[in-house]
């Protein structure tokens, strides 16, 4: 069964997420990282670039079991998750800048994941779950599930606007909805994996996501009230898909179970974060001033 949904629902639903995500793209997006790149790039490649030693770091202070080790350093190396822009969208905050970090660490990863499973090769924690992976079947699956949906749903966007405007909403509910599908039918078939492991996978998946949110933090300083958010947002916000697909890859069968385990229980965690943070930084933002601005913007 666990199978049947890495190897045909999670490809077809990451498939689908990044389509959506591309429709959120346009293409004024990629000229306003031309003028302004410091929130996209700081956003994009910041976290590509600090999250992984964050996810050393907490793997060697809790010393959870290898697979959960190997699962906060793999869920550390993907990109952000499409899902964010529904964050964004629910917090009022940026969500076009949530959509163009998502697509330029979208096409960074491509270049990060392999250059940091090299250099990670060495480490004597994850030794035994790593498997040896040629780079090109990874870059493969990253293009095949990320850069090419999305590259479609940005020429939808450009074919028919309103259209995909008028249904932008329902667009991100669809995307939070395939999540949550993929992830509860996940659960029920590791349910016995995540009770074993339940004290491990909550404390290092609360320790990640608190980082990555202190990261983003600090990433944005200085940056206007309303895109802030989206680097808290987009810092925690990881690719599960993306990370379970790169986890079957990577471990063998044994380990596999309990990595997704971990990436189950991270979702859950980060989804009542992340819907605590987006209600927080919209009453916020309102109090501010920023009630009148489409969420689009």
């Amino acid at each position: 069964m666990l199978d049947l949904i890495v190897s045909t629902a999670i490809p077809a639903g990451l498939f689908t997420l990044m389509l959506i995500a591309g429709t959120e793209v346009v293409a004024a997006d990629f000229a306003r990282v031309a003028k302004h790149p410091k929130a996209a790039l700081l956003g994009a490649i910041g976290q590509l670039i600090v999250l992984p030693p964050l996810g050393l770091l907490i793997a060697a202070a809790i010393a959870p079991e290898p697979s959960i080790a190997a699962a906060v350093l793999v869920i550390a190396l993907c990109p952000g998750g499409a899902i964010s822009n529904y964050y964004c969208y629910l917090a009022r905050c940026s969500v076009s800048l949530s959509a163009t970090i998502t697509a330029v660490g979208t096409v960074c990863s491509l270049v990060s994941m392999p250059l940091w499973l090299a250099a990670v090769s060495g480490v004597a924690a994850l030794n035994h779950e790593l498997l040896q992976v040629p780079a090109w079947k990874i870059l493969s699956q990253l293009a095949a599930l990320m850069v090419l949906p999305m590259g479609i749903g940005m020429l939808l966007r450009r074919a028919c606007p309103e259209l995909i405007e008028t249904r932008s909403a329902l667009l991100r509910g669809a995307s939070f909805a395939i999540v949550l599908a993929i992830l509860v039918t996940t659960t029920w078939v590791v349910r016995a994996d995540i009770a074993a492991l339940a004290g491990d996978i909550a404390l290092a998946a609360i320790l990640f996501i608190a980082g990555a949110m202190i990261l983003g933090r600090i990433l944005a300083t200085g940056m206007k009230p309303d895109e802030a958010p989206v680097l808290v947002i987009e810092s925690a916000v990881r690719n599960v898909g993306i990370a379970l697909i790169l986890g079957r890859s990577l471990l063998g069968e044994q380990s596999f179970g309990a990595f997704a385990s971990f990436l189950t229980g991270y979702f859950i965690i980060e989804m009542m974060i992340m819907l605590g943070y987006a209600q927080f930084t919209r009453t916020r933002l309102s109090h501010a001033g920023f009630a009148l601005r489409a969420p689009a913007e």
